[in-house]
């Protein structure tokens, strides 16, 4: 097992160990073998559903609306999302109107 230093920071092969606990990584440091148990180590409780929802919406609204100089992507991002939902929903109706012949 090598070591390595990238910019003044000892960078160990990543054959090694991790030492944080897999339940205390988010997502996207999991690795593939470990998402099993990562997902099963979540709180699939009603409390911890909300507690999820919770986190995720302040932290878009952190990021994307809450700021000095905001833009227009915060907002869009929510209609984009409205717009998609929507026609998820009505897409039944919709192919079965295209589907009728009028005359």
């Amino acid at each position: 097992m090598a070591s390595y230093i990238i910019k003044n920071i000892p960078f160990e092969d990543s054959k090694m160990a991790s030492s944080i606990p897999v339940k205390e990584k988010k997502l996207m440091e999991v690795k593939v073998g470990e998402l099993p148990g990562w997902i099963l180590m979540r709180d699939f409780t009603p409390k911890g559903i909300a507690g999820a929802f919770q986190r995720g919406y302040y932290r878009y609204y952190n990021k994307y609306i809450n700021v000095k100089e905001g833009g227009v992507a915060g907002i869009s991002m929510v209609l984009v999302a409205y717009v998609l939902f929507n026609y998820c929903h009505s897409y039944k109706e919709l192919t079965h109107e295209r589907l009728h012949k009028y005359h």
